[in-house]
């Protein structure tokens, strides 16, 4: 593990922040979890354990967010709401009509497949592009777009820096619809065990991916979270070995107050 600054601070306040920072080691290795933190104004690491964050990885739904500002880009940032089934999201039972902010909160895949249809690979290329980010592959397919698969791969410190852009423009048009369902997320959503373990309001993002690890397991889980969530000062991105999304918010969850003393 690794801490983006120098303690400067009496003997017993070193004393405690070490013991915090071993138990969070204890608690990453046994959970098979990476985890990098971030001061989200300045996008320096605060704190890390991630081997080879900087190396690119799939990073399945946290690439929603920026799909959906293309779209809206094209769109006058008008968003559509659309009918999900079941029969091509992760939910079988589907999320019904839903709108951008609550598939967002859900991670719909049914409705990111129907916005995906009206946007490029080039279109979303534009916009992570000023978010810091590598474009999707110029010939990839649709299920690409919204993070299905392995083809567009992302390294973990850009994404988190780029969710601490989304979090700097949050007022922006279409910006603002992403945030309101990362604030959803947080809630009632996929993250939602990051709102059960908070008194103040966060911001946050899960996804699943193709795993990256070896040995392979079924996926790797993906959670980002922004706190506070109405004037973020951290970002918290979560990796954690075989499991889907949610379950790396539940850790993200107990990760969050042990790194920040966020309660």
């Amino acid at each position: 593990m690794t801490v983006g600054h120098a303690f400067a601070c009496p003997y017993n306040q070193v004393a405690r922040r070490l013991a915090v920072l071993c138990t969070v080691a204890v608690f990453a290795a046994n959970a098979q979890t990476s985890y990098l933190l971030l001061d989200a104004t300045r996008k320096t690491v605060i704190a890390i354990d991630w081997r080879a964050a900087d190396a690119p990885v799939p990073v399945g739904s946290l690439v929603k967010p920026f799909t959906a500002i293309a779209y809206g880009q094209r769109h006058r940032m008008r968003f559509p709401v659309f009918e999900c089934t079941g029969a091509d999201c992760w939910l079988k039972t589907g999320h019904g009509r839903i709108g951008l902010a609550a598939a967002i909160a859900h991670s719909c895949n049914s409705y990111f497949r129907q916005l995906a249809a009206d946007v490029t690979p080039a279109d979303v290329g534009e916009v992570v592009d000023r978010f810091g980010l590598r474009g999707p592959p110029a010939d990839c397919d649709r299920d690409t777009l919204f993070g299905v698969g392995s083809a567009w791969r992302l390294s973990p410190l850009d994404v988190a820096r780029a969710y601490a852009e989304l979090a700097a423009r949050r007022v922006e048009p279409g910006v603002a619809e992403v945030i309101e369902g990362m604030r959803l997320s947080a809630s009632v959503g996929t993250a939602a065990a990051v709102g059960r373990a908070l008194r103040s309001s966060a911001l946050a993002k899960t996804g699943t991916a193709p795993c990256s690890h070896s040995p392979k397991a079924a996926g790797d889980g993906y959670a980002v979270v922004a706190y506070p969530g109405d004037s973020p000062r951290y970002i918290l991105l979560v990796e954690v070995h075989g499991v889907v999304g949610s379950q790396a918010a539940e850790t993200a969850a107990r990760l969050l107050p042990v790194l920040t003393g966020a309660r």
